[in-house]
């Protein structure tokens, strides 16, 4: 999802993070929320790398691994629809099928994962 996308309003904006489940999480405490999006933010180009350099390598079994480990952090912020679509990729490659377009899917995943952060960084 791209920000600067005339197509994309701010109802699509805010609905990629879900609240309730953020502030359930944290139970409303607010240095508690900052310092889960800071661990995500400092995570995240890391696992997002990992979960490319996987992909480019064509090692399913650490893609799986590495989707595993970054769906915890989108959990941990409420990126929840995010992390549903990367569950989808990763069930599929744990039941031995393919995803069309993996490549083009997981790049649009990470636009979405750092639209989200961007998103967190100014709640």
């Amino acid at each position: 999802m791209d920000m600067t996308d005339p197509n994309n309003n701010q109802a699509d904006l805010d609905s990629m993070i879900d609240h309730g489940y953020l502030n359930e999480i944290t139970g409303g405490d607010a240095e508690l929320k900052g310092e889960l999006i800071s661990m995500f933010e400092a995570e995240t180009d890391t696992q997002l790398g990992n979960i490319s350099g996987a992909s480019n390598a064509g090692n399913f079994d650490a893609l799986k691994q590495a989707i595993h480990k970054y769906r915890s952090s989108l959990f941990s912020v409420g990126l929840l629809k995010t992390a549903a679509k990367y569950k989808e990729i990763e069930t599929a490659l744990k039941q031995g099928g393919t995803v069309s377009n993996l490549s083009g899917t997981l790049a649009d995943l990470e636009r979405e994962s750092k639209v989200g952060l961007t998103i967190l960084k100014n709640l």
